[in-house]
């Protein structure tokens, strides 16, 4: 299954993004095939990390593995401090990975791909990695897929409009209810994360490449600092 969020869903709560097989076929090794609707491949991040293991077993709340099983939001007051800080122009990372973006679709509706590929030696646990990005504004359907076929992530979630057709968009993966290995990325595989919308000329594929900043949960904090700094919003599954 696959399941999308609209406009009006993040409104009234976020259908459950759901893990699906197939994605390393996107991932093309180490590069992307350039033509007009993918970019070519950029690296990022450390060949070798350490990532602090949750102790506990699914739905078990209480412990580190469920630490982002559940969640609230958590309003700001006045601008986003977003819109205030240096715009990304370079991949960034802090675990090893390789990033392209595609797109499918028209001039009126499409969908974009920013496809990762692990690039480590590492295997990499993305519960509550937490991405931000510009894209263009208004995207009404976004989710996670990956090689593990298994999984049951959600999303805390904001679009940060910019006023000038782009948005900042900012994600924490959530996972719940499965053990730790159906949160893991192994070395060279692959996940997506997928947004869809209208296409605008104020953004190109290679600046939404550019302009990501991915942040694994290394020491099982949840990047919890950084959902409460952006002001995100829990999404429902």
């Amino acid at each position: 299954m696959q399941t999308k969020s609209t406009r009006r869903g993040l409104g009234a709560g976020l259908a459950t993004v759901l893990l699906l097989a197939g994605v390393a076929a996107f991932a093309g090794g180490n590069s992307a095939v350039a033509d007009a609707n993918t970019t070519t491949a950029v690296s990022a991040g450390p060949a070798t990390f350490t990532q602090a293991v949750p102790a506990g077993q699914p739905s078990q709340y209480n412990l580190p593995l469920e630490r982002c099983a559940n969640g609230v939001n958590y309003p700001i007051s006045g601008a986003n401090p977003v819109l205030s800080e240096p715009v990304t122009t370079q991949f960034a990372s802090n675990v090893g990975l390789s990033e392209h973006v595609t797109f499918s679709g028209n001039q009126y509706y499409g969908t974009w791909q920013i496809v990762f590929t692990n690039t480590s030696s590492e295997v990499l646990s993305t519960d509550c990695a937490l991405l931000v990005f510009r894209a263009p504004s208004g995207s009404d359907n976004h989710g996670y897929t990956s090689t593990q076929q298994y999984g049951h992530p959600q999303e805390d979630y904001l679009e940060v409009p910019r006023g000038d057709g782009t948005s900042f968009y900012i994600v924490r993966l959530d996972f719940h209810d499965v053990p730790l290995n159906q949160r893991q990325v192994a070395s060279g595989q692959s996940f997506t994360y997928f947004l869809a919308g209208a296409p605008n000329s104020a953004i190109t594929l290679a600046q939404i490449r550019d302009s990501l900043k991915f942040t694994a949960d290394l020491d099982l904090k949840s990047n919890q600092s950084l959902v409460q700094h952006y002001g995100t919003n829990r999404l429902s599954n």
